[in-house]
């Protein structure tokens, strides 16, 4: 199905556009993206400990190019290796029609919120790496999106197989500084209780001097009609500051809290790095401490990289774990990441 509908927008491109090769290369650009981490883990307290091969490679290509002075078609391939699966997808791609103020979006994409984090990214083992924190749904539909001066709006409606019905509205604001976005998002499915979900919530990244703050916030609503299934409530919200004294170091901090039905039944996490910079040698420290449910976990991180391109990084990674239940035990390994992009 998806190749289908690669080769149906290529015969769409085909037919409408008399090709003169040098004005379509030029209009188009082309990003790649690979990033990898090896390792193996050490548990140094246990006896005949084994240790294990750890691995995680996600490698992204996109291509964006003009058929028309107003039309834009693009396509975003992914592959993923986690765990025991590994799978070259498409990710992303779709039709875009410009007129006036307006944008008209055919696509078949994803629906993120909460993939705006810095100190996420910095740990390319961790869980959250390259994974929106609260939602995640693949889209596929129509999204009109309107600007006026430094305000938007937007509306989309569309599905998938499996949450059925999807549709999102918000409000948006941005300039060089600053960008705002209120929404509402309704699911026929939740991809938990598979009951209808409604979803409000706003995302709000900004540079104030010398700090820069994320905030993702998110209440959610599923309801049930069944009379032995009680309806579902959670709340996420995820706050991270960042701070940068100097162009050589920066150091900051964030919140992940979520809470089910208002009761106990809660989960947090606390993550703080400091970064020093020099030269072409990047060093990061972090610290994650989280509610384990049983206990509180934690994390210290190391990550020594040092860039060869501009576009090109490789990095020494250590972890030190210290669980509530449990023996302490290492994580070791190198990560790479190649970020290349033409225009």
């Amino acid at each position: 199905m998806k190749k289908n509908i690669v080769i149906f927008l290529f015969i769409i491109c085909v037919n409408i556009h008399s090709f003169n090769f040098i004005e379509f290369f030029d209009a188009s650009s082309f990003h790649y993206q690979f990033c990898s981490f090896l390792g193996t883990d050490y548990h140094p307290y246990q006896d005949e400990n084994q240790n294990n091969y750890l691995e995680k490679k996600i490698f992204k290509v996109g291509w964006n190019f003009k058929i028309e002075e107003n039309v834009n078609i693009w396509f975003d391939l992914t592959y993923r290796k986690r765990l025991f699966s590994e799978q070259l997808e498409l990710e992303s791609t779709g039709i875009i029609y410009h007129k006036n103020n307006w944008d008209f979006i055919f696509k078949s994409d994803q629906l993120e919120i909460g993939n705006e984090s810095e100190i996420f990214i910095k740990n390319q083992y961790s869980s959250y790496y390259d994974k929106p924190i609260i939602e995640d749904y693949k889209f596929r539909g129509f999204e009109s999106k309107g600007y006026f001066g430094n305000f938007n709006i937007s509306g989309m409606v569309g599905g998938n197989s499996f949450n059925s019905a999807i549709g999102k509205f918000s409000l948006g604001y941005s300039n060089t500084d600053h960008i705002f976005d209120i929404y509402y998002l309704y699911c026929k499915r939740d991809r938990i209780f598979t009951y209808p979900m409604h979803a409000f919530g706003f995302e709000i990244l900004s540079e104030i001097n010398i700090f820069q703050i994320y905030n993702s916030l998110v209440y959610e609503n599923m309801i049930s009609n069944l009379p032995y299934h009680p309806s579902h409530e959670r709340f996420v919200d995820l706050s991270e500051i960042i701070f940068r004294p100097h162009s050589n170091v920066n150091l900051g901090v964030n919140f992940l809290y979520t809470i089910f039905d208002w009761d106990t039944d809660e989960e947090w996490q606390l993550t703080s790095f400091l970064e020093l910079i020099f030269g072409e040698t990047t060093n990061t420290l972090s610290y994650k401490y989280w509610n384990a449910g049983i206990g509180f976990d934690r994390e210290i991180n190391l990550i020594n990289s040092y860039n060869i391109l501009p576009y090109w990084s490789l990095a020494s990674n250590l972890s030190y774990f210290n669980p509530s239940i449990g023996d302490d035990y290492f994580i070791i390994g190198f990560q790479t990441k190649i970020e290349y992009e033409i225009h």
